[in-house]
């Protein structure tokens, strides 16, 4: 039996409540998941950006002691070779390596500080394989919804036709009506003629 227009036109409204509700929930996913992946690009660049300026600030202020250093260095060097004391060098030998030694620590400092920027617990590209693999996910839910959309419209769309037209045919012959109804086929010689 068909359906009814009013009957129809709920079906119908259904399935546009159904796209509706498809939308939206794609559009939520989006956000959210856009929203994770600006969060974690910008953690891994806020995290990155703080690590690299102390490193830099700290590799100046090390380049700066080495320029002191090299400076007393001079200085000592010309005052050994005026006055020969080899006691006096040797103690400002040994005060330079020492200083030498906490520079070394300082710069092994700043490279432990930085490891953390060069091996993250997510990189940059990793970030990006996260949200895609993330949207991929999200979509699976989009396509089940969209197959529920296809569905709800399949089920309108009846291209059978109506059995009450073969039940009038069949009634029209069981009256014995068919041989008034038959219409005759007409030859193109017929219509030569």
């Amino acid at each position: 039996m068909a359906r009814t227009v009013k009957v129809t036109k709920a079906a119908l409204k259904e399935a546009d409540t159904l796209v509706e509700s498809l939308r939206e929930l794609v559009w939520i996913d989006l956000k959210n998941q856009y929203a994770g992946f600006e969060e974690m690009l910008q953690s891994r660049i806020s995290d990155a950006e703080e690590a690299i300026l102390e490193a830099t600030k700290g590799k100046l202020a090390i380049i700066a002691g080495i320029g002191v250093m090299r400076k007393d260095l001079e200085r000592a060097q010309r005052r050994f070779s005026r006055s020969n004391e080899a006691k006096e060098l040797r103690e400002f030998l040994v005060d330079l390596s020492g200083r030498i030694f906490r520079l070394r620590e300082a710069n092994d400092t700043i490279v432990e500080s930085l490891k953390s920027v060069l091996s993250p617990n997510l990189n940059a590209i990793e970030i990006v394989e996260k949200f895609a693999s993330d949207l991929q996910r999200s979509a699976g839910t989009w396509e089940r919804n969209g197959r529920e959309i296809d569905e709800s419209i399949l089920e309108l769309c009846d291209d059978h036709e109506p059995a009450e037209l073969g039940d009038l045919e069949h009634f029209i012959s069981k009256q014995g009506y068919d041989a008034l109804v038959e219409i005759p086929t007409h030859s193109s010689s017929d219509e030569d003629a």
